[in-house]
């Protein structure tokens, strides 16, 4: 079957915007049982180098029901596909940090591997843990080592195919080796977990892989992200030329260094020899006035 690739800004926004599947889908991933969720989304501009593009960020405000009763707390997913965007998340979380009262919870996804070494979903509370097992890891990585609240790394790059648990099966939506001609299109299998929320989700991703307006957006979506990696290419194009010239500049620099020491070694070379030359012929000055001496004894 043909469902978007919720990849996507367009379609992402698009199936978390059903209360009632971003109610589940964010309740399995977090491991809560969330019985109030308010969405309010934002898309924030960013500027990067020369050119602008947006970085998704969904904010929710969401009731979780626990043993010791009901507590409130802000969840953020983020998505971003260029390593780039981890830092804005970063500069973007540490200035929301001071000013909300409410614990937050943040769920990254990211469009690349941040780190191979690292499961596809990883669990962060001061400690690293394998959200499919809930096994502790004992890899490190800078950027996670940066984050101050409890947080959720979703690598969807390493996504596998086998689907064991409920969390894999939602997730298996975000995988993209199931890109058609179309990238913006995944082909799913047919046969699927027996998960009412997992039917949910297809079926909304089904009507947003038909929708004429979604599919537009999700083609100038590609559009931009073209011409960033083609603006992207030409600035790293020209940084390493400018590299290349220092490069060579060096070396001229060094050329005209050394050319300049063989020139003084010259110069030093002709003094010596004019002085050499100087010496001999005061030896040789010498030498006359000696055989005129000598001469002259003989004479008389």
């Amino acid at each position: 079957m043909k469902i978007a690739n919720p990849i996507y800004d367009v379609f992402f926004k698009y199936l978390l915007e059903d209360n009632e599947i971003a109610r589940e889908f964010i309740g399995t991933i977090i491991d809560e049982d969330i019985i109030e969720l308010t969405l309010k989304p934002q898309e924030q501009l960013v500027q990067m180098k020369e050119f602008a593009f947006t970085i998704l960020r969904m904010d929710f405000h969401a009731v979780i029901q626990t043993q010791e009763g009901k507590r409130s707390v802000l969840i953020e997913m983020q998505k971003g596909k260029y390593f780039e965007d981890v830092q804005r998340f970063r500069k973007y979380l540490g200035e929301r940090y001071t000013k909300d009262t409410l614990p937050i919870i943040t769920i990254y996804f990211l469009g690349y591997p941040l780190d191979e070494k690292l499961p596809a979903v990883t669990f962060v509370k001061r400690d690293y843990y394998d959200r499919f097992t809930n096994q502790k890891l004992e890899v490190k990585n800078a950027f996670i080592e940066g984050l101050t609240h409890n947080s959720y790394v979703i690598q969807v790059q390493l996504l596998k195919q086998s689907v064991q648990t409920k969390l894999e099966a939602l997730l298996s939506v975000f995988d993209q080796t199931l890109q058609s001609t179309e990238s913006y299109i995944l082909s799913f299998p047919d046969k699927l977990p027996d998960l009412e929320i997992l039917r949910k989700i297809i079926r909304r991703l089904q009507n947003a892989g038909v929708s004429e307006e979604l599919r537009k957006k999700a083609e100038i979506e590609d559009e931009v992200e073209t011409s960033f990696k083609t603006m992207a290419r030409q600035i790293q194009e020209k940084e390493e030329m400018i590299e290349e010239n220092k490069k060579a500049l060096t070396e001229k620099d060094k050329a005209l260094e050394e050319k300049d020491k063989a020139l003084t070694e010259k110069d030093k070379a002709l003094e010596e020899k004019e002085k050499t030359l100087e010496e001999s012929k005061k030896a040789l000055e010498e030498k006359d006035r000696l055989i005129a001496e000598l001469m002259k004894k003989v004479s008389q």
